[in-house]
């Protein structure tokens, strides 16, 4: 007799929370992606051997991490040059990493934004 796995996880409806993408960031994170997947994948790849306590295996973060990049809602681009220097940071190994202050929106910008969505209504 066989018997069919199953995974607890999934035994009940398991809610899903949309998260928006950050617009303002989506055009360098697509360019970043699609210039470096690649090379990303190939770096990755010889520590895919290996799973961490969660179940991730090193492509497996990999691909969280993109997908955490495009729904940061503090993340803020002003430029390719900005946005490429931080994402290539964020895939360099720890040890060799030169730090990169994550972009962020300006109060300013916060206000200005804050007022036009309401000035549009």
């Amino acid at each position: 007799m066989i018997r069919k796995l199953s995974n607890t996880n999934y035994l009940r409806d398991v809610l899903v929370n949309p998260i928006a993408v950050n617009e303002q960031n989506r055009r360098y994170i697509d360019r970043f992606v699609a210039e470096n997947y690649n090379g990303l994948v190939a770096k990755f790849s010889p520590l895919d051997v290996t799973i961490n306590s969660s179940s991730y295996g090193a492509l497996d973060k990999l691909n969280e991490t993109i997908l955490s990049l495009y729904t940061d809602p503090d993340l803020h681009f002003s430029s390719w040059t900005e946005a490429k220097q931080y994402l290539s940071s964020k895939f360099t190994e720890k040890a060799i990493r030169v730090p990169v202050k994550k972009p962020v929106r300006s109060e300013e910008e916060s206000k200005d934004e804050f007022i036009n969505q309401y000035e549009d209504q």
